[in-house]
């Protein structure tokens, strides 16, 4: 690696950082105004979220003209390209919870570079809780390093596992919830973040999409977890069409977990 290139490592996970707070606290201004009639909700939300977003991608076009910004639309073309860094922000997970009044939402921000998961940052501004990586370096939740804990699935697991369910799901989740104990937060970003801290040690969502856990996903990653399609295949590298937002299954937690939940999808006992 070029010093070019180590000096544009360390600027864009500051600025990963910086921005995801940024974004955080707008989100919270945003957030005590939202408990409004549930017909407003998605209204609120999406003005809120698209504010946030366009705001911090002209930032980001700004200290990286070369870099592409996923998603924004009032960044002037001429200071974007097709380059090897690509960013996602995505406010507001989970949208339901900021709109409806709860306290359960981040904003997310990952950096892609050749299609994966380089730099993360999500902050939930309402714990003030900071979760960066960067590839190579490690995670971090504010100051303190992560850490996958590796733990085989038990009757004292905690898995978190997205609903509603849908036609097609697999059974075995059906199952988890009888044996593992569950916890919801609504924000898969936040939910990967936790496997990431040790305290999840599973995660399914079959609803999410890449943009949604860009910047948890290198969380987990750097932290020593694993993240893939809900099938086992790699969630990375991602092609550009797949920042769409199209719908996707995903599956994740520490090294055990994961091998031990992906197991018994694909090889159910009868």
């Amino acid at each position: 690696m070029s010093a070019d290139e180590r000096i544009g490592t360390g600027a864009r996970q500051q600025l990963a950082a910086d921005l995801a707070v940024r974004g955080g606290r707008t989100a919270l201004e945003r957030f005590h105004r939202a408990r409004t009639p549930s017909t407003a909700e998605d209204l609120l939300t999406a003005g809120a979220g698209l504010e946030i977003r366009e705001r911090l991608a002209a930032e980001i076009a700004a200290a990286f003209p070369d870099d592409a910004v996923v998603g924004a639309e009032r960044v002037p073309a001429g200071r974007r390209s097709p380059g090897r860094y690509a960013w996602v922000v995505a406010p507001f997970h989970e949208a339901g919870n900021f709109g409806g009044g709860l306290p359960a939402f981040c904003v997310s921000i990952g950096v892609l570079l050749d299609g994966l998961p380089f730099v993360g940052a999500v902050y939930d501004p309402v714990s003030r809780w900071l979760f960066t990586a960067c590839a190579g370096r490690g995670a971090w939740l504010n100051e303190r390093p992560l850490h996958a804990r590796p733990s085989t699935l038990s009757g004292r697991s905690l898995v978190a596992v997205g609903s509603p369910n849908e036609p097609g799901v697999p059974p075995e989740l059906e199952d988890w919830l009888r044996r593992y104990r569950l916890r919801e937060f609504g924000s898969t970003a936040l939910h990967l973040c936790y496997v990431a801290m040790g305290a999840l040690d599973l995660v399914h969502d079959h609803r999410t999409s890449v943009g949604e856990i860009v910047g948890a996903a290198a969380v987990v990653l750097e932290a020593g977890g694993v993240v893939t399609l809900a099938d086992g295949a790699p969630v990375f590298p991602a092609p550009p069409a797949s920042l769409a937002g199209a719908p996707i299954a995903v599956l994740a937690g520490n090294r055990t977990s994961h091998y031990q939940a992906l197991a018994e999808m694909l090889c159910p006992v009868v």
